[in-house]
């Protein structure tokens, strides 16, 4: 059973190109997280672990003991959190994300290119700036993140836009930031963790930053991951099983064959 979990600012429709290569070969569900979307009855404090906590019990309603967790961006931080606190999921899959309180976490939080980090936690300021305007805000992070070759199409942007264009909504998406520093307290309070961990990054996205893969390695193996693969999707920026669906399933299957 594969479990996908979205990033910030999309709903589950991130997915729509990688589940057809899976279906194939595995069961899959894709979720909304809570606040979001088809999820909008559900809201928790945004803390990572209070999310993994609603997918927990939501995986024990449908019956599901066998979990391989696939996290894009935010999504990758709930997966990570999940597989240090119960041991129904087998495996994990983290796309490019990082994780509060793990190296290289302070280089990230000091780079000016993610200022929405801290103005998506400032109290009350980004839904007053942002409702009823957020396909134009959002593709300001869509348009600069996804390779020249493989834009997310303006629809499908929409598509993201509606998920979050109610107030509740907007301020679920928002409180996952402003839920960072909590979940750099929580993380690094975490024992080690023996489940297999594939963290993949955007091979395009790479050259734009100031780290280095092996930097995002050494991090998650010195916070405890013991069983640790890490690797590159090419042709890809952020938001790899849009850009490169291909790329990354092939990736995720190698693993999971491994």
């Amino acid at each position: 059973m594969l479990v996908l979990l979205h990033g910030w600012p999309q709903s589950r429709r991130c997915w729509d190109r990688l589940i057809p290569l899976a279906a194939d070969t595995h069961r899959v569900i894709a979720f909304d997280l809570p606040g979001i979307g088809d999820s909008a009855g559900v809201r928790t404090d945004g803390t990572k672990h209070r999310i993994a906590a609603v997918l927990h019990q939501a995986l024990a309603n449908l019956g599901v003991t066998d979990a391989v967790l696939v996290g894009h961006d935010i999504g990758g931080m709930i997966a990570y959190d999940y597989v240090h606190h119960y041991d129904d999921a087998s495996r994990a899959v983290i796309l490019d994300a990082v994780i509060p309180g793990v190296d290289p976490w302070n280089r990230i939080l000091a780079n000016l290119r993610l200022w929405h980090f801290a103005f998506h936690a400032t109290p009350d300021l980004p839904e007053s700036l942002v409702s009823g305007r957020e396909h134009a805000y959002f593709r300001h992070f869509f348009d600069p993140l996804t390779h020249p070759g493989h834009p997310i199409p303006a629809e499908q942007q929409r598509v993201y836009a509606k998920a979050y264009a109610t107030p509740a909504a907007l301020t679920s998406g928002f409180d996952m930031y402003r839920a960072f520093a909590a979940d750099s307290d929580h993380n690094r309070s975490l024992d080690a963790c023996a489940t297999p961990l594939l963290y993949l990054r955007g091979e395009h996205g790479m050259r734009m930053t100031t780290t280095s893969l092996d930097a995002y390695r050494e991090g998650l193996s010195a916070a405890g991951n013991e069983d640790l693969t890490v690797g590159l999707v090419p042709d890809a920026v952020h938001y790899l099983p849009e850009e490169n669906p291909d790329g990354t399933w092939q990736a995720i299957t190698r693993f999971l064959g491994a």
